[in-house]
């Protein structure tokens, strides 16, 4: 048994050394996890951003329905005015005769917060997929 024992030991000395592969592999594991981990870091400490108005914007088919909501708080499809508790049904039937999935809504600037993301909400209930909000130029 000692002499099998020795015979394998001569061969591992013999071999030239220790295998770097492994080594090799862990190092380049931790390059790769410093360097995804940073790019998180840098985009997640991003500086606040005072967004601008646009100042282009994509021209629209004038087929399109729209939702248009007033500085006096009052709500349009297209140019008919309507309430907020008629706006879902009169919505549905103007998507469904048009066709569209898309709706345009088009708030002023003074509007509050809570009503648009209310007509929104009912442009959505209507049977829209996309809401497309329209921004000045």
């Amino acid at each position: 048994m000692a002499v099998g024992f020795r015979s394998r030991r001569k061969r591992l000395d013999s071999s030239g050394g220790i295998d770097l592969t492994p080594m090799v592999d862990v190092a380049f594991q931790l390059i790769i996890f410093f360097m995804v981990s940073t790019t998180f870091i840098t985009l997640q400490s991003g500086l606040p951003v005072d967004l601008p108005q646009a100042t282009t914007s994509a021209v629209t088919s004038s087929d399109i329905p729209s939702v248009t909501i007033n500085k006096d708080n009052q709500i349009f499809i297209g140019s008919t005015p309507v309430t907020v508790e008629n706006l879902e049904a009169q919505l549905k039937a103007t998507l469904q005769s048009s066709g569209f999935n898309v709706v345009v809504l088009r708030a002023d600037r003074g509007v509050l917060h809570g009503l648009s993301v209310e007509v929104m909400d009912i442009i959505r209930r209507a049977g829209a997929q996309r809401i497309a909000i329209a921004t000045g130029s």
